[in-house]
């Protein structure tokens, strides 16, 4: 059975940047090309992710799923 967890930190669009060593206009391209979670728009027209976006997106990107202990 799997738990969801609760939303421990946002991260925004220049925080992506510095933690994939790109420009803040690469997380907007992979956004918009579906390469990346699509994020959240507040009111104050700033995106943001949450970061359980963030490490279902990573996990993918390493073969999905959370390693198994044999």
């Amino acid at each position: 059975m799997q738990t969801q967890s609760k939303i421990s930190r946002w991260f925004s669009k220049r925080e992506l940047a510095q933690r994939y060593g790109v420009s803040t206009r690469s997380i907007e391209r992979w956004s918009e090309s579906g390469k990346f979670p699509r994020g959240r728009q507040l009111p104050n027209n700033r995106w943001f992710w949450t970061d359980r976006e963030i490490e279902e997106h990573e996990r993918s990107l390493v073969g999905g799923g959370e390693a198994t202990a044999s």
